[in-house]
Parts: structure tokens; sequence; C-alpha cells
């Protein structure tokens, strides 16, 4: 218990509301900033989870339509309902280009592949830089504040001609203060920001893994739409699968 039968954690609180309540122009602008900062953060933080746990979902949903269906079209138009899932995604943009009759090349393939990986993970790294910054300056601006406030504190001395702690004390709380925000703003960037860096990589090992699974069943045929584009049994069949320049008509079948 505190002074006059007050429990100590709410002194603490009210003493913490009124050095806020009493700090000077600059701590306040600081402890604004700091906490703009830190609740955008954590909202982004918080999309970016509920974005990957969906996409996770989703990824396992689809994953179990690829492995079963022989139709890249049945799939293309699955995945429409699968927005989420960065493979469903990937086939529909590939099937899109089929359809259309861009895919003419394996080396194309290849570079759409690649494109799309890309574009995929520059999305999913989107407002990361926010994070990065704020953990970056966020301790940089609190420390400002800390500055701010211990050289108010020796002003005050060398006015009131006094280095009692009555003097310095406000000064040197008003610089803490600055200085637990700034690591409270930090903090929580910089640990999401490498967890979410993390589940990145992670997801783009598996999205390249999984072009690899596309592109060769696209090559060897295993989807119905590409049957017949070449002779089954051919001495020469593994040198036409990599040099083979790929025509489709619109309906996803290969004009030879």
């Amino acid at each position: 218990m505190g002074i006059e039968g007050v429990p100590l954690f709410l002194q603490m609180s009210e003493s913490f509301s009124e050095l806020v309540a009493n700090a000077g122009v600059l701590a306040k602008s600081i402890l604004a900033i700091l906490l703009v900062l830190s609740v955008v953060s954590w909202t982004i933080m918080v999309e970016k989870f509920r974005f990957f746990k969906r996409s996770n979902r989703e990824s396992v949903r689809f994953l179990g339509l690829f492995r079963n269906e022989r139709s890249i079209l049945q799939l293309a138009r699955r995945a429409e309902k699968l927005a989420a899932s960065p493979e469903a995604r990937m086939v529909a943009s590939v099937s899109a280009e089929i359809k259309k009759g861009e895919v003419k090349s394996v080396s194309f393939l290849d570079k759409f592949l690649d494109s799309e990986i890309t574009a995929i993970v520059s999305e999913w790294e989107s407002y990361l830089i926010f994070l990065a910054t704020t953990a970056t300056i966020s301790p940089f601006l609190g420390l400002l504040g800390t500055v701010w406030g211990i050289m108010s504190s020796f002003l005050s001395m060398g006015v009131r001609g006094s280095a009692s702690l009555y003097v310095v004390g406000p000064g040197i709380a008003e610089a803490l203060i600055t200085t637990i925000f700034g690591l409270g703003a930090a903090i929580p960037a910089v640990v999401g920001y490498n967890y979410i860096i993390r589940v990145i990589r992670r997801k783009e090992d598996h999205l390249s893994s999984f072009a690899a699974r596309l592109r060769s069943r696209i090559i060897e045929r295993e989807f119905t739409e590409l049957k017949g584009s070449f002779p089954e049994h051919s001495e020469n069949n593994d040198l036409l699968k990599q040099s083979l320049h790929i025509s489709f008509d619109r309906e996803g079948r290969y004009e030879t």
C-alpha cells in the first residue's frame, strides 16, 4: 500500500500521467510521433499475421486440388475462390497466358514464373519498410527527448542555483519517459519485422518449389489440355522438352 492507503501502482500511474501532461512541447511532440509509429506498426503486423494465416489455409486447400486435378483450366477457375493462395494465383496467371497464346517457349514459361514469384513476394513485403523505419528511428527519437530533458534539468539547476532532486527530477523523468516510449515503439517493430521476413522467405521457398512442379507438369503434358504436344516415345523427347517452342490455342491445347 502507498501513502494514505492508495496502492503504489495507482500512485505511479498518476505520476506517469502527470509527467506526460506537464512535459514540454518538444517532449509531447516526440511522444505523439512515437505513439503514431507504434499504432501503425501494430496495425501492419496484425494485418500481415492475419493475411499469412489465411494464405496458408487456402494454400493447403489448393495444393490438395493441384495434386488431384488434371485440368489447368479447372484449376484456374477454382483458384479464383482462393485469392490469398500464392499457388492459386500463379496457376491462374499461367492459365491466362496460355489462353492468350503468350507462352511460346519453355524459356518464356520460366521467365514468366520467375516474374510471378517476384511480384507476389513484393506484395508480401509491402509496408515492411515502415516497420524497419520505426525500428530504426524510434530509439533516436527517444534519445532526442532524453537529451532535451537532461539539458532542461541542467538549465533549471543554473537558473535556480540548486542541484537538488526537486530541481532536476522533473527534467530527468521527462527524459526517461521519451526513452521508454521510443523503446516501446522500436522493440515490437523489430520483432515483428524479423518474424514477417522469416515467414516470407519460407513461403518464397515453398512457392519456388511449387513453380518448379507446375513447370514440370506443363512440360510433361500432365494436364489434359496439353496432351499430344509431341510423341510419347522418341529418343529426342528429352531434348524436345527443353527446346520445344510451344504454341497454345485459346482452349489451352498445344498447336503443332
